[in-house]
């Protein structure tokens, strides 16, 4: 039986170029078609044929959207969205990409509202990977693309990437499994005084290596960082470890 428990971490991210703010983190969309769910569009999985479970997929409907919450208050230079590669592109047209400080689905006339718009649309779009430009920067929490067919439609699309410049501020919540231990291969192992500086050298790398989890191994300070989804079952990669702490992503 594992003890959880919860840590909150806040922090300011400063780069020298643009990373990608979106990956691993809380996905939503406005219905969903079969097992296709909205975190497939932004874990990393640039794979463009939808059959193989790389994209999300709503309903039809009026005003289908898809959205991510980055967690934080980001400067937003740009997007780059991978669309469909299968015979089924072209369904995606009439689209904006607009961005918010809040969580809109909170403001009266959510989804017939328009945040700051960083791109938009209105022929159809084919098979391929995008990047668009917003025309300024554009701070924001919340990145949406949302069509307005006109007529009932679904949304699909295979990655968003939200490309950021550095953070205002970044709230990162890890659950903390006690005496747990984490059996996948690390992509850095690290020695350091203190699971404190353990989290915040994993939050150090998340805009090059999207750290989402880590091993803290307390009689040798070993801190051992990983890249996973926080959205899929790891359970069966977890073990019982004396002296070990597992901590990983809340979403």
């Amino acid at each position: 039986m594992y003890l959880l428990l919860g840590v909150h971490l806040n922090m300011v991210v400063i780069s020298t170029g643009l990373f990608n703010a979106a990956r691993f983190k809380p996905a939503m969309q406005s219905t969903l078609y079969q097992n296709f769910y909205a975190y497939r569009a932004n874990d990393g999985n640039t794979d463009g044929n939808a059959f193989h479970g790389s994209c999300q997929h709503t309903n039809r409907e009026y005003v289908p959207w898809w959205m991510v919450d980055l967690l934080g208050l980001f400067v937003i230079e740009g997007i780059r969205l991978t669309n469909r590669m299968d015979p089924y592109p072209r369904r995606l047209r009439n689209f904006e990409i607009d961005i918010f400080e809040q969580d809109p689905r909170r403001l009266a006339n959510f989804p017939n509202i328009r945040g700051q718009v960083c791109y938009n649309q209105t022929d159809p779009l084919d098979g391929g990977t995008y990047n668009y430009t917003c025309s300024d920067s554009i701070v924001g929490r919340y990145v949406r693309i949302v069509m307005r067919p006109g007529a009932l439609e679904l949304l699909h699309i295979c990655e968003m990437e939200v490309l950021v410049s550095g953070s205002i501020i970044e709230e990162i919540d890890f659950q903390r499994k006690v005496n747990t231990k984490l059996l996948d291969s690390p992509f850095a192992e690290l020695t350091l005084t203190s699971s404190f500086l353990c989290l915040r050298e994993c939050l150090l790398q998340r805009p090059i290596d999207f750290c989402t989890a880590l091993n803290w191994i307390t009689s040798t300070g070993s801190c051992q960082l990983f890249s996973v989804n926080p959205y899929l079952d790891i359970a069966p990669n977890l073990t019982f470890s004396m002296e070990t702490h597992f901590y990983i992503q809340m979403n």
